[in-house]
């Protein structure tokens, strides 16, 4: 094993004296690493200014735990539209909440304040310009929602 260690050593010093070029790349891998958190980090940034203007508009909300709002009237007799702004204010109709507030985005979660207190939290699934799939967590609950994109 220890004359296997030595061999290897050996066979990449000679190789790094006959191509200087392997050389530096040996000393470039040592910072990939660096390199990668650094990536995903800028990646994670974007991701967020992504969001942030992705969510802006009024939204209807079309599907309810697994539900069409649509085929429940007894239960959901009005529209479900949520609208957040660029200023970072937010509106709410149609549910038990209605009201406004503000809204901040941390990651691919969007916390929802009202008087000035966290009230619940929307967690992210996927957007488009069109339709997203949120996650909302209320009192230790989550519901899944659809909502489609009206202005």
């Amino acid at each position: 094993m220890f004359g296997y260690d030595v061999a290897l050593r050996e066979n990449v010093l000679t190789t790094a004296a006959y191509f200087p070029i392997f050389a530096e790349i040996m000393k470039l891998i040592r910072y990939l690493p660096l390199i990668v958190v650094a990536l995903l980090n800028l990646l994670g940034c974007v991701k967020d200014e992504s969001y942030a203007r992705q969510i802006i508009g009024t939204w209807e909300i079309t599907h309810y735990d697994g539900r069409v709002v649509a085929d429940h009237p007894e239960e959901f007799p009005q529209p479900r539209n949520m609208t957040f702004q660029s200023d970072g204010a937010f509106y709410e109709t149609g549910t038990s909440r209605d009201g406004f507030g503000s809204y901040s985005i941390n990651g691919g979660d969007i916390i929802i304040y009202m008087q000035g207190r966290a009230v619940f939290t929307i967690k992210i699934i996927s957007i488009d310009g069109s339709s997203a799939f949120l996650d909302v967590s209320t009192q230790g609950s989550a519901v899944g929602i659809k909502l489609k994109k009206m202005k």
